[in-house]
């Protein structure tokens, strides 16, 4: 990505920018109504630990969403848009399939205080991560993205504090996705947004007076069975061997 300066004097190069991607999705009236529909057995009790509270089916053992058949046609659509993201990346999805490793609810009670944010956090099992907005106020908390290395401002690490309040006190001029060590995006009512599963991510807490109930999922690409001579991805799990590891020999 090149960006001028604002004299035009000079060309800035904005190299391995981290992508997120975010989408309105149509028939957002019938994909939550199917959730809607499962929400009763997928249901947990949000529970204190030890990070705050775990708002997030995962920990329940409420992970298994992708395997409900009236949610087939959201699936569909997921796949649709995997296939736009990898190719805004400039890779060929016709090489792979999508596999759904883990699908929950997140559900946000209102009224939350700061102690009730999700900490932080990658999906390291999952090659993209996404998350759909079912049922949100609208002004829904954001959703943070944290950067894990700051490239730009690494050699002068100590000059980029944003806890001086004073203008007089701080050499920031302007926060920006250039220089911030996190960056928030505040979805809406349907918004699919998906990113690198690795990509270190916290939720605000839900100050509002409506709950919060939005589906998180797991992705990962696998080649399709007849690619088996590449040097690259992972093999289609019919060709996978299974041993367990108990000890036994």
């Amino acid at each position: 990505m090149r960006i001028p300066t604002d004299d035009n004097s000079a060309t800035l190069h904005a190299l391995f920018p981290t992508l997120v991607y975010q989408a309105n999705l149509d028939d957002h009236a019938a994909h939550k109504a199917a959730f809607a529909a499962d929400l009763e057995d997928f249901q947990f009790q949000p529970e204190s630990g030890d990070g705050g509270k775990h708002f997030a089916g995962e920990y329940h053992g409420k992970i298994l969403l992708h395997q409900e058949q009236s949610l087939r046609p959201f699936f569909e659509l997921l796949s649709t848009h995997v296939a736009k993201y990898l190719r805004v990346l400039g890779m060929k999805p016709e090489f792979f399939q999508m596999q759904c490793l883990k699908t929950w609810f997140v559900l946000c009670e209102p009224g939350g205080d700061e102690a009730d944010a999700l900490l932080p956090h990658n999906h390291s099992c999952s090659d993209i991560s996404w998350v759909y907005y079912v049922d949100v106020p609208d002004d829904c908390p954001a959703i943070r993205f944290h950067a894990a290395q700051r490239l730009n401002t690494a050699p002068f690490e100590s000059a980029f504090h944003y806890d001086w309040k004073h203008d007089e006190k701080s050499a920031v001029s302007t926060i920006n996705w250039w220089n911030s060590q996190a960056w928030s995006i505040h979805p809406k009512a349907g918004d699919l947004m998906m990113f690198p599963g690795h990509q270190l991510h916290s939720v605000d807490s839900n100050h509002t007076n409506t709950k919060r109930i939005s589906v998180a999922g797991d992705i990962a690409l696998v080649l399709k069975e007849e690619f088996t001579n590449l040097e690259f991805g992972r093999t289609a799990a019919k060709h996978w061997l299974t041993l367990g590891l108990d000890g036994d020999g």
